[in-house]
């Protein structure tokens, strides 16, 4: 069953990773015949670690160009003719984020309007709702949206 959209919402992103070829299959397949690969996963990270990475992420800088970006990614989702209804105000402040990690996971303590379009189908588009239209013809490619709202020179 699927959740009610404010509750899809909540989720900062959305990921597939699809099947495995077949080659890699066949490697996972045999790599479980000799026991539980899992007994041999270890820590790379505790708490502290992780409190310390977000914290450094939320240091992330962005511009008011960048952010008027995000803005106008988002809004697009809202007026384009094959949603039904856009991405909300947690949208931008979930891309806002999922940038500054980008940024951050990139070497870099600010954000970059690539950054932004990196992230932007993953964050945005399990918060949309399609018209029927775009629903029969397979869905909505989000790179549409990223053709028309151009980013910001920068430097």
């Amino acid at each position: 069953q699927l959740l009610p959209d404010s509750q899809t919402d909540r989720f900062m992103i959305r990921l597939s990773i699809g099947y495995p070829a077949p080659a890699d299959e066949l490697d996972m397949v045999r790599r479980k015949q000799g026991g539980d690969p899992l007994e041999q996963v270890r820590q790379v990270l505790d708490l502290a670690g992780l409190a310390a990475l977000r914290e450094q992420a939320g240091r992330v800088y962005v511009s008011d160009e960048v952010l008027d970006y995000i803005i106008r990614l988002v809004n697009a989702t809202r007026t384009h003719p094959m949603i039904v209804q856009g991405a909300s105000p947690r949208a931008s402040l979930a891309l806002t984020a999922m940038a500054k990690a980008a940024a951050l996971v990139l070497g870099r303590d600010y954000v970059e309007p690539e950054d932004v379009s990196m992230v932007f189908a993953d964050v945005v588009a399990h918060r949309l709702i399609l018209s029927p239209r775009a629903e029969a013809s397979g869905g909505f490619d989000l790179s549409e949206i990223l053709r028309q709202v151009h980013p910001p020179k920068i430097g």
